[in-house]
């Protein structure tokens, strides 16, 4: 269909206009913003897998296991979940930085720290009540 100019109105009688064209360069810039919140939410995703895995193994397997093993295997499950929180936090801000002059809207790198650090925070402290209460 042929585009109608301001003056111009189609067969219901409504105005149109005529869209810009695609600025190829914008698409590449929202391409590689969607990337990072992907790569953002990858991480986090992680950290939260294992996190319930640190868990899952002090819950299901401590009949199995001996408590050296299992408090070991949960230890290191618990700390890669909060370093898994704290990488997404740095991988996002750090591509976000070099961003930060262009005109996209995203969520402010602040909140991204917040949420990652609360996160790693739950992780370690999780980590510390399994290590008081295992007997």
């Amino acid at each position: 269909m042929p585009a109608v100019s301001d003056d111009q109105q189609n067969q219901d009688g409504i105005h149109s206009e005529v869209s810009p064209p695609l600025d190829n360069n914008r698409l590449a810039l929202d391409r590689t913003f969607l990337a990072n919140e992907r790569t953002y939410q990858a991480w986090i995703r992680t950290g939260v897998s294992t996190f319930a895995a640190g868990l899952g193994v002090v819950k299901f397997l401590k009949a199995d296991l001996p408590q050296g093993i299992l408090l070991t295997t949960a230890a290191i499950l618990l700390i890669f979940s909060a370093m898994s929180f704290l990488h997404a936090a740095w991988r996002y801000c750090s591509l976000h930085f070099r961003m930060v002059q262009l005109d996209i809207d995203s969520t402010p790198s602040w909140l991204v720290r917040v949420f990652s650090f609360a996160l790693a925070g739950c992780s370690l402290l999780a980590l510390i009540g399994i290590l008081l209460t295992v007997k």
